[in-house]
């Protein structure tokens, strides 16, 4: 079920802030894939890191991506969803609010996992939190979806509905190569603090 466009555009103006972080994602991949083990080690996240003073690898491991299918999925994912999320809370709030859902993302992974050297990288938790805020934003939106062979309009909240149910029953599997409480503790951040910044509008 792979996302190809919303079908609605909301707004006139460029995403600039969605493409900046596709473009510096990109290049942290490029500089990071020759030695990722050791980039891994330094700038991942782990739970243990919050407690002996590496509070900036929540940020940094946002920008780290194990390969590159794993980067251009979460890059397309944020371009699909992230130009209307960006042109509804402006600039500076969507940035604001991307590093936000990816530290949540990154805390209730922390949380969840008993291992406290086991590492996170990924945009995931904050792309998962773009999700999140979009339902909030825009949950009748038609997503124009490739989805077995065919390609159908999927209205947004069904889209995201069926993507959050996947997270969640993939965090039984035997899978622990994804973060998939990291994907759920983004969305729900980004359902979050969409509502808190409309709130406060």
């Amino acid at each position: 079920m792979i996302p190809l466009y919303d079908k609605k555009r909301i707004g006139n103006s460029f995403p600039l802030v969605t493409a900046f972080l596709i473009v510096i994602n990109t290049i942290f991949f490029l500089c990071t894939i020759s030695n990722l083990n050791y980039y891994i080690d330094f700038f991942g996240f782990t739970s243990g890191k919050l407690w002996d003073g590496r509070f900036f690898t929540i940020i940094t491991s946002m920008f780290l991506h194990g390969n590159i299918w794993h980067l251009i999925f979460n890059m397309w994912f944020l371009w699909v969803f992230g130009n209307n999320l960006e042109s509804c809370l402006g600039k500076i709030k969507f940035l604001a609010f991307y590093l936000l859902c990816g530290i949540g993302g990154a805390v209730v992974y922390a949380l969840a996992m008993s291992d406290p050297t086991s590492a996170v990288i990924g945009a995931s938790g904050a792309i998962s939190g773009v999700l999140g805020g979009y339902l909030v934003c825009f949950p009748k939106n038609k997503i124009k979806t490739f989805l077995f062979l065919f390609i159908v309009s999927i209205p947004a909240v069904i889209y995201i509905f069926i993507w959050f149910l996947l997270q969640l029953f993939s965090t039984s599997g035997i899978d622990t190569s994804v973060a998939y409480w990291g994907h759920i503790g983004g969305f729900i951040s980004g359902i979050a603090f969409v509502k808190m910044i409309k709130k406060r509008r």
